[in-house]
């Protein structure tokens, strides 16, 4: 019986631990684009809402070649907050196609750099 209960606090502790890492990721690769410049990135266990024109300071599109999986792209959002979200994807067409247009439409002069 004892065994049992370690066995459930253990599991429990576990659980408890892949929550919390999932709640504090800065990365996604799930976008939506609501209304007028408005960016919803969605994270395991919440979203954040980004407004284009207001929130961001600048934005970046990076290529990354990966050993084994081959080629992979980042879209780096700095925040006027200070803080950084990441959206990760393997190719660009989608929803983050449309993300990428409109921020080269609409906020040009806040890419810093693109390869």
């Amino acid at each position: 019986m004892i065994y049992l209960a370690m066995s459930l606090v253990s599991l429990a502790i576990i659980i408890l631990v892949a929550v919390l890492f999932l709640s504090k990721t800065n990365t996604s690769s799930n976008v939506e684009m609501k209304g007028d410049g408005i960016l919803l990135i969605k994270h395991p266990l919440n979203t954040t809402k980004i407004h284009l024109e207001n929130d961001l300071k600048s934005w970046a599109l990076k290529r990354i070649d990966l050993l084994w999986r081959g080629k992979a792209f980042v879209l780096s959002l700095q925040l006027s907050n200070g803080k950084t979200r990441k959206i990760y994807f393997r190719t660009k067409t989608g929803p983050i196609l449309q993300v990428i247009r409109l921020l080269e439409k609409s906020v040009p002069d806040k890419n810093t750099e693109e390869s």
